[in-house]
């Protein structure tokens, strides 16, 4: 296992979750504020990039 963190990008929280070595994709929820994330990996082996993922706003 692995730590990918990220950073929130509604609140900009830095967020830590255990991934498997060989994952390039995850899913995880903001600490903080609760938005969920959809994670992918990033040139840098820990840090990811962050997108959130859910309900669309009108």
């Amino acid at each position: 296992m692995m730590t990918a963190e990220w950073v929130c990008t509604r609140c900009g929280s830095t967020n830590r979750a255990l991934v498997p070595d060989a994952a390039t994709r995850a899913e995880d929820e903001c600490v903080t504020c609760h938005t969920r994330h959809a994670l992918e990996r990033d040139a840098r082996p820990v840090r990811w990039r962050a997108r959130p993922v859910g309900k669309k706003v009108a």
